[in-house]
């Protein structure tokens, strides 16, 4: 058996070994995203009604964030809150032009 051909029989037994452990990571990472959401939107007592859809009722498509934005700037009045790609932000970061990155809350966790 040459060197390589041991090098690859050890990296597939430390991958099948990394898998178990890979899934789980997954799978928290996954609980957390939920939690984190769930609890922003509990904190800022969010409803469906709460939130500006970046489609839907007879929306324009739009392909960009900042089309959104422009959109949101036209309206007389904005609901607190505004969805883009299904995360949960305050409109108010959006006409600001943030899209702050620590935003938890999606969407679908919305009851």
């Amino acid at each position: 058996m040459s060197a390589i051909e041991a090098i690859d029989i050890e990296l597939v037994q430390i991958s099948k070994q990394l898998k178990p452990l890979l899934d789980r990571q997954a799978a928290l990472r996954t609980k957390r995203r939920e939690l984190a959401s769930m609890a922003f939107i509990e904190a800022n007592a969010i409803t469906k009604d709460d939130v500006e859809l970046s489609s839907g009722d007879g929306k324009p498509y739009f392909t960009f964030v900042h089309q959104f934005v422009e959109w949101l700037r036209s309206k007389n009045k904005c609901k607190r809150f505004a969805e883009w790609n299904g995360t949960i932000y305050f409109t108010s970061d959006l006409l600001s032009r943030r899209m702050p990155g620590d935003r938890p809350a999606r969407i679908e966790d919305l009851k």
